[in-house]
């Protein structure tokens, strides 16, 4: 048996549908533009990848949290569109969702000059976010049990991984994993500015200002999805509905800093190894890695330094790539979203330009592909992401056949 993804359901800047998000990478457009959801006077960085659905930014109201609100429609489209709870016993499905901080309606802090929570038993769920996920796998008939991640940027991408393991070992018959986060709000743009990892770009440059492994990149600018996946086994599903397969996955932890990689990238070299065991191949059958490529000034060293300790003299001519130069980084979400671009290479055999990048970093000598994309022959994908606190992990995405 294989573990594999048989349907997906995606709210992100790239569109609303899984069609519209495999035109829009395509097409390399752009999608960072400046927000639209919240007053950005006063702020350094005005820019993100918003959500956006046939090319316009959606609006919420304040009292909105955006990534939970996107996650429940997305639940819900799957569910409809695949019928889960009724091809398996709800007991037997599980969910597993990357997520991010709980959110705060700072405009309401702001206009009443205090911040309570409501004094009945039932808080709203905008307070509790893994209340709130529970409550949208409860809504669409999953009682096989309900895991939220927050692990930063690895969120979904350890959501993945677990989902993953649970099918591959029999644990459920199904799964319905990926991530929603938000970053589009004042208290995380705040936070992450405050951190210095942020681009700053003025109204006309957003579009161009993060830069993966570039030289010239200056940080990362936020963004925010939700995207949702069937994993199921391969025996049980018609083969016309396959749309790549889950080899392999690990994670492993470094510790070294709050917020810094670590700069020997030991553990992330680790995460990679382990992954590899795990799918059962070697180094060399690696066609091509999506890395994390933020476009901040450490990540690119870091990302460069793990695959060098794998794949030694080949990491010169191993092509990598980043989606985060178009659509922003969307911490708890941005793994499970990037799949998207795992997907669009397994099914065009191709490994796409990295927007925004120009020129190498020579202490980062990755071999990033620019301006159109590369056609090679593409079995296997290596997937990488990394989040503060030094947590690691690697995917193993394979060509089904």
């Amino acid at each position: 048996m294989a573990v594999v993804i048989t349907s997906i359901k995606v709210r992100s800047p790239l569109g609303c549908t899984l069609e519209e998000c495999m035109k829009n990478i395509e097409l390399g457009k752009r999608c960072i533009s400046t927000i639209e959801n919240f007053n950005t006077a006063g702020f350094q960085t005005t820019a993100a990848g918003e959500i956006r659905c046939n090319g316009k930014v959606v609006i919420t109201e304040p009292n909105i949290d955006r990534k939970n609100f996107f996650l429940d429609q997305i639940t819900t489209e799957l569910r409809n569109s695949t019928s889960f709870d009724k091809k398996y016993n709800p007991s037997e499905i599980a969910m597993n969702i990357g997520s991010g901080l709980d959110y705060v309606d700072i405009e309401n802090l702001y206009k009443n000059r205090e911040f309570t929570y409501p004094k009945t038993a039932h808080l709203p769920s905008h307070y509790k976010s893994n209340k709130q996920i529970t409550e949208i796998a409860a809504k669409n008939n999953i009682k096989g049990g309900c895991n939220v991640f927050v692990a930063a940027c690895a969120a979904s991408t350890q959501a993945i991984g677990l989902s993953y393991k649970m099918v591959n070992r029999g644990i459920k018959e199904a799964v319905i994993t990926g991530g929603a986060d938000s970053m589009v709000n004042q208290i995380n743009y705040l936070g992450f500015y405050n951190l210095g990892a942020m681009a700053t770009a003025k109204e006309g440059e957003a579009p161009y200002i993060c830069k993966p492994f570039d030289k010239n990149r200056s940080g990362t600018i936020l963004g925010e999805g939700a995207i949702v996946m069937l994993l199921e086994n391969s025996k049980k599903v018609k083969q016309e509905k396959i749309i790549a397969q889950i080899a392999g996955y690990a994670s492993t932890m470094d510790a070294y800093a709050v917020t810094d990689p670590d700069p020997s990238a030991k553990s992330l070299a680790r995460a990679i190894s382990n992954a590899l065991k795990s799918a059962s191949i070697t180094p060399e059958m690696i066609d091509c890695v999506h890395l994390h490529g933020t476009g901040t000034y450490k990540n690119a060293p870091a990302e460069y330094k793990a695959l060098a300790q794998i794949f030694k003299e080949r990491v010169k001519e191993l092509p990598v790539y980043s989606l985060k130069g178009q659509i922003g980084h969307m911490i708890g979400s941005c793994g499970a979203m990037e799949m998207l671009g795992v997907i669009y290479s397994i099914q065009n055999q191709v490994v796409l330009p990295t927007i925004n990048f120009s020129e190498q970093d020579p202490h980062a000598p990755l071999y990033v592909i620019k301006e159109k994309p590369l056609s090679i022959p593409i079995n296997y994908i290596l997937k990488l992401n990394s989040s503060f606190g030094g947590e690691n992990t690697a995917l193993i995405i394979k060509k089904y056949e």
